[in-house]
């Protein structure tokens, strides 16, 4: 099936007790989501609120019914201080941040939906195909955990020529946009990179989920360039990024762009790679549950700590998990038991 879908689509990973929404395009992940099933994410809900405060541009601070306090987008439309309103819930909850909600609106036709259509609505291309994929089967088959880890790599490069340097820091991330073994003959040439690398910074955003305040480093042009550089930023960041603000170049020179936070940081998914091999681990159970003919004898061996940790998961009925004292810690490994019938 999965050759028979064109090159964008969106793939549903549901297994392991976690699920992961991933927008691929030409067998590379461009966006991606994913949270534990016991913890559903609050994205998508409707929920009452109430005005406390009017911001700039737009927004307003409203409190919950459980007095948590989310900051509301509600555009040109005036409300006032205490006016009851209904929201759209846009983002989880970072680092005691206020959520972010959008005013409802009767476009937003969710009484039907659940946690997974009401994400790929918000936040994902609309018009393209959607593939659920209960086993983690397509997912292996596209190799996407490769392109998964190769998407936290700090080092971009921009087609043409030119690379893209992403940290993020506890206050901002900072993007330094590098001309490295580009020779550029004049400023035309380098507006044009510019406008080049930040198409590839829009990317960056979307696929690693960067929030906050967002610093781009673009190399030196006049003061001319500069202004034709933000208002192209400005033209075309509307509309990858349209809940964002452009806020231009800072007095160190850094181009300045806000943007909300919605999803965990794309490195935030897996801690650390035992813990990336452990989801691993679990996936591959249920993939060999739906690949294998024969649906017994299959046994998980595992060593002391990998047991410890999976033997609480749901893992599918017919395979029997098995600690091995012998093996390390860590390890595990898939095994068809075969059984010799003697011949009289």
């Amino acid at each position: 099936m999965i050759n028979k879908v064109k090159n964008h689509f969106v793939l549903v990973d549901k297994c392991a007790e976690q699920t992961r929404i991933a927008e691929i395009q030409n067998n590379k992940i461009v966006k991606l989501t994913c949270w534990q099933d016991k913890r559903p994410p609050i994205i998508g809900s409707v929920l009452d609120a109430k005005i406390i405060k009017q911001l700039n541009s737009g927004i307003v601070r409203a409190r919950l019914n459980d007095k948590k306090i989310v900051t509301v987008r509600v555009g040109k439309k005036a409300i006032k201080i205490n006016a009851k309103i209904k929201i759209i819930i846009t983002s989880e909850e970072f680092d005691n941040k206020p959520i972010q909600a959008k005013l409802w609106s009767e476009d937003y036709n969710f009484d039907n939906f659940n946690h997974v259509k009401r994400i790929i609505y918000l936040f994902f291309n609309k018009n393209i195909p959607v593939i659920e994929d209960n086993n983690a089967i397509y997912w292996n088959k596209l190799d996407l955990d490769n392109s998964f880890l190769k998407a936290l790599d700090p080092m971009i490069k921009i087609d043409d020529g030119g690379v893209l340097w992403v940290e993020k820091t506890q206050a901002a991330t900072l993007i330094d946009i590098d001309t490295k073994n580009l020779l550029i003959n004049n400023e035309d040439e380098m507006l044009n990179f510019c406008k080049k690398a930040f198409l590839t910074c829009i990317n960056e955003i979307k696929l690693r989920n960067i929030g906050g305040m967002i610093l781009v480093d673009f190399p030196r042009v006049s003061y001319k360039k500069k202004i034709n550089l933000h208002e192209f930023i400005c033209e075309i960041g509307i509309k990858k990024l349209p809940d964002s603000s452009f806020l231009g170049f800072s007095r160190l020179q850094l181009y300045e762009i806000y943007v909300p936070r919605n999803f965990k940081s794309l490195e935030s998914f897996y801690v650390n790679k035992i813990e990336f091999d452990f989801q691993n681990h679990l996936r591959s159970l249920w993939r060999i549950s739906i690949e294998k003919k024969s649906k017994h004898n299959i046994q998980f061996l595992c060593g002391k700590n990998l047991y410890k940790k999976i033997k609480n998961k749901k893992t599918p009925d017919l395979i029997k998990i098995i600690e091995r004292p012998d093996l390390p810690k860590d390890y595990g490994e898939l095994l068809e038991k075969k059984y010799n019938v003697k011949k009289n």
